[in-house]
């Protein structure tokens, strides 16, 4: 058996240890949040449009959201099933009614048609999920946000490096957000950040962030000193992380030009087989700005489990997604929906290959060289 190749790693820097050695040496760097703003700096570079808020994770940022739209019970949002529960918590919390529509074929993000069907006088935002990093019919989701009023939410989790008509995902919407968990390409083990695209939104979302504080007017210096002026919570990602953030921020270039590598790779090795077999691979045109996932599609889930099982015996990591949200025990109960055919579908097909810095293109080979025999029995 070959060495184990993970689904999943985490960037190897020297530099780690020394920058938490130099945190913990001095706490100056702790009240100052040294590395936070060293991140910021980074990420207003990237987003230079944007208020930016780093949180503790991508489902803290969607809470804010929540929070900040004032979502209540009765209220409905719109979202697609085929996503992480995360999106759905964070809106679900506030007692809103969660409104399932299906994915489309092509980009398996929410299909704009079935979306303005769904859209009722209820209706408050539309959230719309960037899967494996690339834009859903983002262009058209929006033009019915504005439509009809409503606020448009990025879940453009996987989206770190990623862009549509040049313009980076999750600036299209009111808001944006961006995961920085240990299982994305760009880590801080466990954070995210808030993008806010609509000023209006701003200074609410940052009293919340602050804990229901007008601290953000405070350190501006506008205000002698702050207090508490609404609900708010602890959606600050710790500075132990933002260590580990800092410094794959500044090593971004080098880490999304290997992931391109490796994704051009897989799929110029994988081509010829995908044409001679039942499984298809990801749209030729998003190979370029490909970062987060490489993902095969099989003509049924029984196919896709025994791939995964020969990959398995192999010594070779690799995962199916998400079960689709609408089709769980808690969904039925409290969020009862149609059948969604095309989340089913794709729940059932999808099969995701390793994709990381710790792989390498003789890993590629290795892992294209089973499936091919596997095709051979």
């Amino acid at each position: 058996m070959k060495k184990e190749i993970k689904f999943n790693s985490f960037y190897f820097s020297n530099n780690y240890t020394k920058n938490l050695e130099n945190l913990f040496k001095d706490y100056e760097l702790f009240r100052q949040k040294h590395y936070s703003k060293a991140c910021l700096n980074i990420l207003e570079e990237i987003y230079p449009k944007q208020d930016l808020l780093l949180c503790h994770s991508a489902t803290g940022a969607l809470e804010l959201i929540a929070l900040t739209l004032d979502i209540q019970e009765g209220d409905e949002v719109i979202l697609p099933s085929f996503t992480f529960v995360s999106t759905a918590n964070a809106f679900a919390l506030r007692g809103a009614k969660l409104v399932f529509v299906d994915i489309e074929e092509q980009f398996l993000g929410l299909d704009p048609d079935l979306v303005e069907a769904a859209i009722t006088d209820k209706t408050k935002a539309i959230i719309a999920v960037h899967y494996a990093g690339h834009a859903c019919r983002i262009k058209e989701l929006q033009a019915l946000a504005t439509k009809y009023h409503l606020s448009l939410i990025e879940d453009a989790a996987m989206c770190f490096g990623s862009s549509f008509e040049d313009q980076a995902l999750g600036t299209f919407g009111d808001f944006g957000v961006i995961s920085f968990d240990i299982t994305k390409h760009i880590s801080a083990s466990q954070g995210g950040l808030l993008l806010i695209n609509n000023k209006k939104y701003s200074t609410k979302a940052k009293d919340i962030y602050h804990v229901g504080t007008n601290r953000s007017a405070f350190e501006e210096g506008s205000i002698p000193y702050y207090e508490w002026i609404s609900l708010g919570s602890k959606f600050q990602m710790p500075e132990t992380n933002a260590v580990l953030l800092q410094e794959q921020l500044e090593q971004r270039e080098q880490i999304l030009h290997k992931l391109q590598i490796l994704s051009k790779y897989y799929y110029s090795q994988l081509l010829q087989l995908a044409e001679k077999h039942s499984f298809s691979l990801m749209p030729a045109f998003q190979i370029e700005n490909n970062f987060h996932e490489f993902y095969l599609r099989f003509s049924s889930r029984a196919e896709r489990d025994l791939v995964a099982t020969t990959f398995k015996k192999h010594g070779i990591e690799a995962l199916f997604h998400y079960i689709p949200l609408h089709s769980s025990s808690f969904a039925k109960e409290h969020f009862p929906s149609p059948e969604l055919k095309l989340s089913s579908a794709v729940s059932d097909q999808l099969l995701r290959l390793p994709l990381h810095t710790q792989v390498e293109l003789n890993d590629i080979d290795y892992i294209c060289s089973v499936l091919e025999n596997y095709f051979k029995q």
